[in-house]
């Protein structure tokens, strides 16, 4: 008994002094937020009803350091959406989902002496400017190295799993798959990049895309002013099997805009395209939309408010999927009276690219927004916006109904506690 004491204590021992070795820190960030929307006949309909609704959300991130070379990141949303009030058994969110805890993003980092490896579900979708970016999870293995001022990116992201559980002829195929190379540059005023990718998607055995793209952009501040700008272009064809024509893809959107500040104050305008499609059958030329996060114009670009983002109109706003694609010009101005306070006015007006088959208007309107942002601490920030939209004549003959036809504005809040 004496020997098995004696050899019990020496292995406590033994632990306590590796403890610090097998020690993993981690850093912790993250925010909670409470907004309130309220939104005027969505539909565009002065007979229809007003939504008025709050929501919340607690985000958490971790990263967990195993040493200097090694973290695993971590990431988890509770009660993302959540509404106030919600009487389910279950809270729900605005868009009628679970209000639970949902981990978003969990992927491994390894350092090498020849560049950083990132391996899991981790951030996608964003590059260059906010311009057509949709920040998203996305399942990747990511290389990246920097040398003196250019940074080198190799991905490889899985799009779509199906062979897993799918059965057929061509069951090991049906998948999708992206291949990313880009680069970033840093020089004394300008910071610009590239990205080259390539999607096979072969999600179902009776089609086969192949899509390519090429995404340049930069960013140059000379002084007060600065002048930034993206493109983008995919090109490529989908092989349909049977009777389904062949389908060739050539898909533009680009955006420059230009700003300068003076004192407590800045100015800024720019204009933004998305090609719309001719409903060729055979070509398809339709980008899609202005991406989740280029938010300039709150009812018309917003994916925030599902009344704004999928409802309005009948059709949905510009950050919804358009055939119609958008040419967008927008200014606007902004004024610091205090350190901690920013007030901004934003005016916009958006026309479509393509007028579809049975149409005849191509005008979405012209939108204003008014913005008061207050940092009331160093980590506590409030943001008010008032918007209202002169609707255009394209949503009227999509809502169909000219005697009720009307404008909209939208009202929005949002407190944010960072740490």
């Amino acid at each position: 008994m004496k020997k098995l004491t004696i050899i019990a204590l020496a292995l406590c021992l033994a632990v306590v002094m590796a403890a610090p070795v097998m020690a993993v820190d981690a850093d912790f960030s993250g925010d909670f937020r409470v907004r309130g929307s309220y939104v005027e006949h969505y539909n565009l309909k002065d007979t229809s009803e007003s939504h008025d609704f709050m929501d919340m959300r607690f985000r958490l991130q971790t990263v967990f350091k195993a040493s200097d070379n090694l973290s695993v990141t971590t990431r988890f949303d509770a009660l993302d959406n959540y509404m106030f009030g919600s009487t389910a058994a279950t809270p729900k969110d605005v868009g009628g989902n679970e209000g639970n805890i949902n981990f978003d993003r969990a992927y491994m980092t390894i350092k090498t002496d020849f560049g950083k490896f990132d391996l899991g579900r981790m951030s996608g979708g964003a590059w260059g400017t906010s311009f057509i970016d949709s920040e998203t999870e996305k399942d990747r293995i990511k290389f990246t190295k920097t040398m003196d001022d250019m940074t080198l990116y190799l991905v490889y992201q899985k799009n779509e799993e199906n062979d897993y559980t799918t059965t057929g002829t061509l069951a090991s195929d049906e998948d999708s798959e992206t291949y990313y190379l880009l680069t970033k540059y840093k020089l004394e005023d300008t910071t610009a990049g590239l990205l080259l990718a390539f999607t096979n998607n072969k999600a179902t055995e009776t089609a086969t895309t192949r899509k390519y793209s090429a995404a340049p952009y930069f960013v140059s501040k000379f002084g007060p002013l600065t002048i930034q700008g993206e493109l983008q272009y995919n090109w490529g064809d989908t092989d349909n099997d049977g009777t389904v024509v062949d389908v060739d893809i050539k898909e533009l959107a680009y955006n420059v805009e230009a700003s300068y500040n003076f004192g407590p104050g800045s100015v800024m305008a720019g204009y933004a395209f998305v090609s719309g499609d001719n409903d060729d059958a055979t070509e398809d030329s339709a980008f899609g939309n202005v991406g989740d996060d280029w938010e300039k114009l709150f009812i018309l670009t917003t994916s925030e408010i599902t009344d704004l983002d999928t409802n309005l109109g009948s059709i949905g706003n510009l950050s919804e999927d358009q055939n119609e694609g958008a040419k967008i010009i927008y200014g606007g101005a902004n004024f610091s009276p205090l350190d901690n306070l920013n007030l901004g006015l934003v005016v916009g007006y958006a026309k479509a690219d393509k007028v579809q088959s049975g149409k005849t208007k191509d005008e979405y309107g012209t939108e204003y927004d008014l913005t008061l942002n207050w940092k009331i601490y160093d980590n506590l920030t409030y943001t008010a916006i008032a918007a209202y939209l002169d609707a255009g004549d394209l949503y009227k003959e999509y809502v169909s109904d000219d005697a009720h036809f009307d404008d909209t504005y939208a009202l929005f809040h949002q407190l944010q506690l960072s740490f």
